[in-house]
């Protein structure tokens, strides 16, 4: 299998895109304006005729280039129309090992982790919403019904009138309150156009909670294929009325019945992923691949 390596420039977006499309395990995430918008000069290991597809997404510090894991995109790795096979997987690990000594990515949930320690599991959870709203609400926690209980009586309203600009600044003073430095003002930048994007091509829709006027919640959900991936923001007011799963819920409800997996993009945080599985998701698997060999001098240095 001879793996070749492009640069940005020499990527055929139209033959990628279609890769990605036909790929049994295609995400949007994977698509080239959605990584266009994340990391602008990435590559890509490519098999064939397209056949199998890796992005690459690399930056360069300290006169070393890294490939890294962007901020909102949860999987990547490796894409293709049939199964990819652990052989595969090795086949491009070691070459991306070899051109690399710092790696810090994370593959799919097709994609099988060799018997390494550089692999490291991570959780999302994801519900089948085809079945109608009362048999999936069967399958609610009761800590759930509880909570959705608390929204209709908070008094939320919920419209899916909004834009980018009032979403991206909530969820900036939801990272803010929260003390999580990793997410930068390029990154939300980014998220904005990849908002944007999907609203102007008919991929995304808002909804927005408020309370006494005031924007408390809001949710988008990027729908791509059969797959439906949640974005959220919430402020302390929100969280008091327990609006995420008000606004969850109902887009359950209007939805449901269709031929959709709902991705909840997460989560490894144990309170997070609690909340999901409540909704009636099942957990599934997926593996980081991490590896340093960078020298002393910078063997800590962050991205």
């Amino acid at each position: 299998m001879e793996i070749k390596y492009l640069k940005h420039n020499q990527i055929d977006k139209r033959k990628w895109d279609s890769a990605i499309e036909n790929a049994q395990n295609g995400l949007v995430y994977a698509l080239s304006w959605y990584l266009n918008s994340v990391s602008p000069k990435w590559g890509a290991l490519v098999v064939g005729d397209y056949d199998v597809v890796m992005p690459l997404t690399h930056k360069r510090k300290y006169g070393i280039s890294y490939l890294y894991q962007p901020i909102f995109i949860q999987q990547l790795g490796i894409f293709s129309k049939d199964k990819v096979s652990s052989e595969q997987i090795e086949s491009f690990i070691n070459l991306i090992s070899n051109n690399y000594k710092f790696i810090e990515i994370y593959l799919n949930t097709a994609n099988p982790r060799l018997n390494n320690d550089f692999f490291k599991l991570r959780n999302t959870q994801l519900i089948h919403i085809s079945k109608s709203y009362e048999e999936l609400y069967l399958k609610y926690a009761k800590s759930l019904k509880l909570n959705l209980h608390k929204v209709s009586e908070s008094g939320l309203i919920i419209q899916k009138k909004g834009n980018s600009f009032d979403f991206i600044k909530l969820m900036q003073n939801m990272f803010e309150i929260k003390h999580i430095r990793e997410i930068r003002k390029i990154d939300f930048k980014n998220l904005k156009n990849i908002i944007d994007f999907s609203i102007n091509n008919n991929l995304g829709q808002f909804y927005f909670g408020y309370l006494n006027d005031e924007l408390c919640a809001a949710a988008f959900f990027l729908k791509w294929g059969n797959r439906v991936i949640l974005y959220t923001a919430l402020n302390e007011k929100g969280r008091e009325v327990s609006a995420m799963f008000g606004l969850i819920d109902r887009y359950i409800q209007e939805n449901a019945g269709q031929d959709l997996i709902f991705d909840f993009a997460g989560s490894n945080i144990p309170g997070v992923k609690y909340r999901n599985l409540g909704f009636g998701a099942t957990n599934e698997t997926y593996f980081a691949f991490k590896l340093n060999n960078l020298p002393i001098p910078f063997k800590w240095f962050k991205r």
